[in-house]
C-alpha cells in the first residue's frame, strides 16, 4: 500500500510517480485548450468548436480532480490501516502494538546482502510514521514544543480513556497529518529529474551508490520543491460530502489548517527555521541508521541511531527536550534487535554460557536495558521464553561482559553459532563471543512469530 516491490499494484509511491510523470502533460493540455478557447471568443461561426473545447476542458479538469481525490483516499486508507496496527484502546496497548509493528519491520529484513538497501528503502517510511506518532504523544504530554496547531491537541491522550470525541478529532486533525508528513517527507524523489540523478539517464546506475556533492545538492533541491508541490497540488484537501453549509465550512476550515500544518512540518524539516520540523526529522535521522541503504550496513551499528540523536542534541542541532523524549521511547537498542546475554541460575549467579533474546518493548526504564523476549534455552530455539529486562551488566553488546565468557572454547562457540545462523562464517566470531545475533532466520518460521504474545 505504501511502497510495493513491483509497479502496477497501486500505492502511495506509485501515485506520486504517476503524478510527477503524467499529470503535467494533462495539465498543460488543459491550459492549451483554454488558450485556444480564449482566442475563439467573439468570433462568429466558431461556437461549435468553442463548445467542444469547453467540454474537453471540463473532462480534463474532472479527471485531474478525480485522480487527486483518489490519491487522498489511498493515503487515508493507509493511515487507517496504520492506526489499526499501532493504536490501542489505552496507552499501554498502543506502546505494545507500536513496538510489535516496528519490530516486525526490522525482523522482516535479512540484515545484510544486496537486497537489503531496497527492502530498507521500502520499510523506512512506515517505520518513521510510527515513531512520529509516538513522539508527538510524548511531546503533547510534556508540552515540549510551543506551537499553535499542536497546542490544540494537548488533551489528545483522552483517546486512551475511551473518549470517542478525542479519538476521532486526533485521527482526523493530527494523526493523518503526521502520518502524511512522515510517509511523504521525501516523495519529491519520485519526480523524473530525481530518478535520473539516482538511476542515470538509462536507468542502469545503482541508486544506492555514493553520489557526488553536486548531485546531492541537486537532489536536495528537487526533493524540497517537488515534495511541497505534491503535498499542496497533488493532494490538497479532501472534498466535503453532504449538503449542510455550516458543516461544510467547518470541514473545509479544519482540512485547510491540517494541510497548512503538514506543509509547515515538511518545509521546516528541510530548512530548520522554527524547530517544528524536528517532529519528523528526529525519527527520520534514527530510521536512516536503523534502515540504512548503505552497502556496508551492519546490525552491530544500530545503537548508533541513539548515539547520533544524543550527540546532535548536545551540539544544539536538535531540540534537546524533544530529542530526549524520542530517546526515552526507543532506548539504546531498536525493536527487533538480537541481544546476546549471560543468563543467571536460580541463585542469581551468572552462568558460563549465553542465550539469545529479541528487543520487544518501547520506553525502557534505562536506555541500555531493553525489554526482551528470550528465544533460546541452552542455545536451542524456543517459542515459549519469558519476557524480561536484560541488564547492562549481562548484555554481551558491551565488551566488558564478553570478556566474562572467554573461557568457552572456540570450537564450541563455532558449533553454537553455526546452529543459530545459516550464513555464519568462522570469521564472524567477534572475539569468540558474539556481541549480538541476527534473528531473521528465527523469525522466518511462523511458530516463532508470537514473540509479542503476553506471558500467561
Amino acid at each position: 500500500m505504501v511502497y510495493p516491490h513491483e509497479v502496477g499494484y497501486g500505492s502511495l509511491f506509485e501515485d506520486a510517480n504517476h503524478y510527477f510523470s503524467l499529470t503535467p502533460s494533462l495539465e498543460q493540455h488543459t491550459e492549451d485548450l483554454k488558450t485556444q478557447l480564449e482566442k475563439l471568443k467573439g468570433i462568429k461561426n466558431k461556437e461549435v468548436l468553442a463548445e467542444q473545447l469547453t467540454a474537453q476542458i471540463k473532462n480534463n479538469t474532472e479527471k485531474l480532480e478525480e485522480e487527486r481525490l483518489a490519491r487522498l483516499e489511498r493515503l487515508h486508507q493507509v493511515s487507517e490501516k496504520l492506526f489499526e496496527l499501532c493504536e490501542g484502546d489505552n496507552w499501554q496497548e498502543t506502546q505494545h502494538l507500536s513496538a510489535k509493528l516496528l519490530g516486525t519491520l526490522m525482523l522482516l529484513t535479512p540484515g545484510a546482502g544486496s537486497r537489503s538497501p531496497r527492502i530498507h528503502q521500502r520499510y523506512k517510511p512506515l517505520y518513521k510514521a510510527v515513531l512520529t506518532l509516538r513522539l508527538v504523544d510524548k511531546l503533547l504530554e510534556h508540552d515540549t514544543i510551543a506551537h499553535k496547531y499542536l497546542s490544540k491537541y494537548r488533551e489528545a491522550s483522552a483517546r486512551f480513556s475511551n473518549d470517542k470525541y478525542w479519538r476521532a478529532k486526533w485521527k482526523t486533525e493530527l494523526g493523518i497529518p503526521l502520518v502524511t508528513a512522515s510517509l511523504l517527507q521525501d516523495i519529491g524523489l519520485q519526480c523524473p529529474a530525481a530518478i535520473t540523478i539516482l538511476k542515470g539517464e538509462n536507468g542502469d546506475k545503482d541508486e544506492f551508490r555514493l553520489l557526488e556533492e553536486s548531485q546531492r545538492r541537486d537532489l536536495l533541491k528537487l526533493n524540497f520543491h517537488f515534495t511541497l508541490k505534491y503535498l499542496s497540488d497533488g493532494l490538497g484537501i479532501p472534498k466535503y460530502v453532504g449538503n449542510d453549509r455550516l458543516e461544510r465550512d467547518k470541514f473545509v476550515q479544519t482540512q485547510r489548517e491540517a494541510n497548512a500544518f503538514i506543509l509547515q512540518l515538511v518545509k521546516d524539516a528541510f530548512v530548520s527555521k522554527t524547530g517544528l520540523g524536528e517532529v519528523i526529522k528526529i525519527p527520520q535521522i534514527y530510521a536512516s541508521i536503523v534502515f540504512s541503504t548503505k552497502l556496508d550496513y551492519s546490525r552491530l551499528s544500530l545503537p548508533k541511531g541513539y548515539m547520533l540523536i544524543e550527540q546532535l542534541a548536545k551540539k544544539g542541532s536538535l531540540n534537546a527536550n524533544l530529542a530526549q523524549d524520542f530517546l526515552d521511547i526507543v532506548g539504546y537498542f531498536p525493536q527487533g534487535f538480537g541481544i546476546t546475554f549471560i543468563p543467571t541460575n536460580e541463585n542469581d549467579q551468572e552462568k558460563d554460557q549465553y542465550e539469545c533474546a529479541i528487543v520487544t518493548g518501547l520506553n525502557p526504564s534505562k536506555a541500555a536495558e531493553p525489554l526482551c523476549k528470550v528465544v533460546t534455552r541452552n542455545l536451542t530455539y524456543i517459542s515459549s521464553g519469558s519476557t524480561e529486562v536484560v541488564p547492562r551488566t549481562r548484555n554481551l553488546y558491551f565488551p566488558a561482559n564478553r570478556k566474562k565468557l572467554m573461557r568457552i572454547g572456540k570450537e564450541r562457540l563455532m558449533e553454537i553459532m553455526s546452529g543459530l545462523s545459516s550464513d555464519f562464517t568462522p570469521d564472524a566470531l567477534d572475539d569468540l563471543v558474539p556481541s549480538y545475533w541476527e534473528p531473521y532466520d528465527f523469525f522466518s518460521f511462523k511458530n516463532h512469530q508470537n514473540i509479542w504474545a503476553k506471558n500467561k
